[in-house]
């Protein structure tokens, strides 16, 4: 009998440590967090490949930003930020606070504050069959993120700039779905649809 992939088992552990996690919370990760309604504007530079991204136009967006493990606000906490793009259909993007250099890109960081954090896709996406990182870079006037994109080691490259414009209260019922509302013209490594799939269930798909 042939083995299961290392990238499904590894999965379907996250889904277990997801569903066992529910049973003290309805979100095993990301369980709570702030939203914004945002403005995303593409300033049509971009090559990736994505027409979402390389035609200039405004879109309206959605953001949530949470604390990853939910630890108590005196303990520093990975940061997560959601963005669903309100396009011709929703197309959710999930970034995590990582380092920004060619290697620390990839490396978890923690910290006490949700916003004014830096965050990636820490994983390539194919679009157009190339490895694409996304990142939102804050800005110094607050409450503007520019979007960039990177090659797995190369520099960053701005593609526009998200811009909130009013905060929400959170909302228990948005869920977020990366593989499902994927970018335009993009579609994920099978390792990393491996390892999603098996673990969004029962993390409910939280962000």
């Amino acid at each position: 009998m042939r083995s299961a992939p290392l990238s499904s088992l590894a999965g379907s552990a996250i889904g277990a440590v997801a569903a066992v996690a529910r049973l003290a919370r309805p979100k095993a990760l990301h369980p709570k967090g702030v939203i914004a309604e945002a403005t995303l504007s593409v300033a049509g530079v971009g090559r990736t490949g994505s027409s979402l991204l390389d035609v200039t136009g405004r879109w309206p967006a959605t953001i949530r930003f949470s604390r990853a493990v939910g630890l108590p606000d005196a303990l520093p906490d990975i940061g997560g930020m959601a963005v669903r793009i309100h396009a011709d259909r929703p197309v959710d993007i999930l970034l995590a606070s990582t380092g920004t250099g060619p290697l620390s890109r990839y490396v978890l960081t923690t910290g006490w504050r949700t916003m004014g954090r830096t965050m990636t896709s820490m994983f390539p996406v194919l679009i157009a069959g190339r490895p694409l990182l996304l990142a939102a870079f804050p800005t110094a006037e607050g409450g503007t993120w520019t979007l960039q994109h990177a090659t797995p080691l190369g520099k960053w490259k701005t593609l526009g700039r998200l811009t909130v414009d009013t905060w929400e209260d959170d909302d228990e019922n948005l869920h977020f779905d990366p593989i499902g509302n994927r970018l335009p013209g993009s579609h994920y490594p099978h390792v990393l649809r491996a390892l999603r799939d098996p673990s969004y269930p029962p993390a409910d798909r939280g962000a």
